[in-house]
């Protein structure tokens, strides 16, 4: 059945948006699955802040282009879906990697990163990055150590001083303290 002048511009309009929120997306090929599969990865990906989109794929390439991504041909024949990642791409690429180990009829054909089109052998090592949150805190770690560090160093000689005039208050204590026993014996 014909889809109207007026329904393709709602789709492409539809794909535009979703490109625009999206930090990277997944090109599937879905041919065979049921309903209740669909629906299954829906609900995992949806866990992920991603969303599954069965794509018209000449809609989808003048979306494509309106953003300004490359439109990778070879990854957009057959029936495709294509996963969207709002916010964890790693986690999104992770699920889907595991729900077609599990479903045979889902083909991974490969995604897009940026300006950058990857293969589904260049998605695996994306899939095993950590969240975002964990990449941030680890950054933060590598950045604050060297200042850790440098403070210190600052520090060590003031500790020093400390330990020098703790031990010469400490002497002349001792020092005073058997004058004072001498004193009382004589």
């Amino acid at each position: 059945m014909a889809i109207s002048k007026e329904r393709k511009r709602e789709l492409v309009a539809q794909y535009v948006e979703l490109l625009q929120r999206a930090e990277g997306l997944v090109i599937t090929e879905y041919r065979g699955m049921t309903m209740g599969d669909l629906d299954a990865l829906r609900g995992k990906l949806r866990e992920q802040n991603a969303q599954f989109t069965i794509t018209k794929n000449t809609l989808f390439k003048i979306a494509l282009r309106e953003v300004g991504l490359a439109v990778p041909e070879e990854l957009l024949s057959g029936p495709v879906a294509t996963v969207f990642a709002f916010e964890n791409l790693p986690g999104a690429v992770k699920t889907l990697l595991e729900f077609a180990e599990e479903q045979e009829l889902l083909v991974v054909k490969g995604g897009i990163l940026g300006q950058t089109t990857l293969s589904e052998a260049e998605l695996k090592p994306l899939s095993e990055l950590p969240p975002m949150d964990v990449l941030r805190a680890q950054l933060a770690g590598m950045v604050t150590m060297p200042l850790t560090s440098f403070m210190s160093l600052l520090e060590e000689p003031g500790r020093q001083v400390v330990g020098v005039l703790r031990a010469a208050t400490e002497g002349v204590v001792n020092v005073l303290a058997a004058y004072t026993q001498k004193e009382e014996a004589a």
